[in-house]
């Protein structure tokens, strides 16, 4: 019972503000002189924001002054130095053009007049900054009524920006000067009409819409079933459906587009339909739009009379249905302008009509097919059949000597010619390469120093075993001369209990010490393995070895270089990529010795071809390059590689004999394997 009145109360109130906004709107529009519009403008203000005092400052030569005042003394904004620091607020607002809240419980760096919460809003003259409206609300105003009382003043401030510009009055220039909209409108309507594309005629509405309207953004929400997108928006080239902007116009569009009325919107909510309240108050919160006017477009009307209609003479239901919308955006004017409703209801018919032209064509099957065979049945005219049909013929002449001509089917790798004996060297320990001996390109037998490894940790463990070892031999000795001492000394139980201990605290130094030994052993081992020799005799092939590794720190296990026997035997190591791997398995199962025959040839030397032999396959792939996946193929030449081409790394290709396919599959094998890589039945 008594939650009536207080609903009734709050109604009463909310009816208050929107009178007064609309008293605030109408004196924007009235020609009277500022010293009279701005008083009565900061007036209304305040009452419908219940503020305990509010001002209107101006810009003149350079620094505000105050055009308006409510209840500034009342505030405190009179005494000594509190309006300097005013200044420097209303500055910041001038400086930014933005709206803005401040309150003392902010955290901020803002020195502040007053204890009060300020509310601030920029006045605009042709988008400069010329003034500000500025209220003082209680300190205790509840936080999240700041946005409300930030939005209402946006609003507010917007009037008397539109006071100051001379929007709100009618001038003769509005009502004289020619527009080019009919002459701009058949161009807009050809284009329309050159497209049966969806999403082209939604770009042409949006882009080119958007001028005729003179706007600031122009978009397109079509309606598919029962889903609803937001096609193109002015300005932009695409369209991200997950931004919170295009998401709620989307929601408000749908709604629009179900009940098939145009929806405006000047900055009052009231007397909306529910479910068009809250879409529109989301929309308006990410657009901050001033003035939105949303007119659905509907599927065309039949041209021609059904057959029932011409029997009875009767005409059918003709209500037609709402196939999407134009949204009209305006930032800065809460007002349309001129001539813009009219406008925007006939470019809403015509993009109608070109989007559900589009649409019914797109609803054929396979149209995209059909236009193709439409193309080629027409290009068949007078010769152009015989040579055609001579056409024809060959190719299917092609195709059958493709199908059933064999050919010897290879596969393709490359590689490098390496030595087959190949050791790499590896870092020992941590440490930092001190003596270099050897250089790259070197030749090196096998036990040969090539480097010795500086490791500070490996010296200090060595010596601080030794230094251990020395204080456990130490203490031996120092426990054995206690035991003589005490058996010399001490003859009786006394100091026989005396020499047990001290023969037990003997053998325990005596354990420690062979342990020590055992770990100096180890650390003499391991600064030994400082110095890397070579495991074989051969070649060191990196180049610069020298200026790479001398005085670098390296890691223990880093790879260094490698030692290759470039006297002994050589092989071909390739890569054959994976997807090639199935034919080369095939004709190994086939193959009687478990080898394939083939030929290789060196880029330095492509005239010539040489005789070779896979006898190795690794049982792995790897990642190599811009080859992808790829398997390691192991290639043995059947003929002496001639000296001259000897070179480590020389780069090679090999072909490799799988047998027998058809002359197409030869040349056409890759297309074959996507089909049946990609087409699953």
């Amino acid at each position: 019972m008594t939650q009536a009145p207080t609903d009734e109360n709050l109604q009463k109130a909310r009816e208050r503000v929107m009178q007064l906004a609309r008293e605030i709107e109408g004196l924007s529009r009235e020609s009277i002189p500022p010293n009279e519009f701005f008083p009565e403008f900061l007036n209304r203000v305040v009452a419908a924001v219940g503020a305990e005092a509010g001002a209107v400052w101006l810009l003149h030569e350079q620094s505000v002054a105050l055009a308006a005042e409510v209840r500034l003394s009342e505030v405190g904004l009179n005494e000594p130095g509190v309006r300097q620091i005013n200044d420097g607020v209303l500055g910041t607002v001038l400086s930014t053009g933005e709206a803005c809240t401040l309150s003392p419980d902010d955290g901020t760096d803002v020195k502040l007049p007053t204890h009060h919460m300020q509310v601030l809003c920029a006045v605009h003259k042709v988008k400069q900054c010329v003034g500000v409206v500025q209220l003082f609300q209680r300190p205790d105003a509840p936080e999240e009524a700041r946005a409300g009382y930030l939005q209402f003043l946006e609003q507010m401030s917007g009037y008397a920006s539109r006071y100051i510009e001379g929007k709100g009055r009618k001038n003769q220039e509005e009502e004289e000067a020619p527009t080019s909209f009919w002459h701009d409108l058949e161009p807009f309507t050809l284009r329309l009409q050159q497209t049966l594309n969806s999403e082209e005629v939604a770009e042409i509405g949006a882009s080119d819409g958007r001028l005729l309207l003179e706007c600031d953004r122009l978009s397109i929400i079509t309606k598919k079933g029962a889903k609803v997108a937001v096609k193109a928006v002015s300005g932009q080239t695409s369209v991200n459906p997950r931004a919170n902007l295009i998401r709620a116009m989307a929601d408000l569009g749908k709604q629009v587009i179900s009940m098939g009325e145009p929806l405006m919107y000047t900055g009052r909510i009231e007397n909306l339909a529910p479910q068009i309240e809250k879409p529109l108050a989301d929309f308006i919160q990410e657009s901050t739009s001033r003035m939105v006017y949303i007119v659905p477009f509907f599927e065309n009307l039949r041209v021609v009379k059904a057959d029932k209609e011409v029997e009875t003479g009767r005409k059918l239901n003709t209500r037609r249905e709402a196939i999407g919308c134009l949204v009209v955006e305006q930032v800065a004017e809460s007002e349309p302008g001129a001539a813009l409703v009219q406008r925007a209801e006939l470019l809403s018919d015509h993009v109608g009509a070109a989007m559900h032209n589009a649409r019914s064509q797109e609803r054929i099957f396979g149209i995209g097919v059909w236009r193709r065979i439409g193309r080629t049945l027409e290009w068949f005219h007078g010769r152009r059949l015989a040579i055609a049909g001579a056409i024809a013929a060959a190719v299917i002449l092609a195709a059958a000597a493709l199908a059933f001509i064999p050919a010897d089917y290879k596969v393709e790798a490359e590689g490098m010619m390496m030595p087959i004996d190949q050791i790499g060297i590896f870092a020992p320990e941590d440490g930092k390469i001190a003596d270099f001996a050897i250089e790259g390109g070197d030749n090196v037998a096998e036990n040969q120093t090539l480097l010795r490894i500086d490791s500070e940790l490996i010296e200090n463990e060595y010596l601080d075993a030794v230094r251990e070892l020395e204080v456990a031999r130490a203490e031996r000795d120092r426990i054995e001369n206690e035991i003589g001492n005490v058996r010399q000394n001490k003859p009786g139980s006394e100091g026989r209990a005396e020499a047990q201990r001290l023969e037990g605290e003997l053998a325990t130094k005596e354990i420690l010490i062979e342990q020590l030994q055992k770990k100096v052993a180890l650390r003499q081992e391991r600064l030994a393995s400082l110095s890397v020799e070579a495991p074989i005799s051969g070649l060191i092939p990196s180049i610069n070895l020298r200026q790479k590794l001398e005085n670098t720190p390296v890691q223990r296990g880093q790879h260094l270089f490698d030692v290759m026997d470039n006297k002994g035997d050589w092989h071909l190591e390739v890569q054959l990529p994976d997807k090639r791997m199935g034919h080369l398995l095939r004709a190994l199962r086939e193959s009687k010795d478990g080898s394939i025959e083939g030929e290789y040839t060196l880029s330095s030397a492509a005239d010539l071809h040489y005789p070779c032999k896979l006898y190795e396959v690794a049982t792995r792939t790897k990642v190599h390059g811009e080859s992808g996946t790829v398997v390691q193929l192991y290639v043995e030449p059947t003929e002496a590689i001639p000296d001259e081409h000897k070179r480590i790394g020389a780069e090679v290709r090999v072909k490799l004999n799988c047998g027998e396919k058809s002359l197409g599959y030869k040349f056409f094998g890759d297309i074959v394997e996507a089909y049946h890589k990609y087409t699953w039945f």
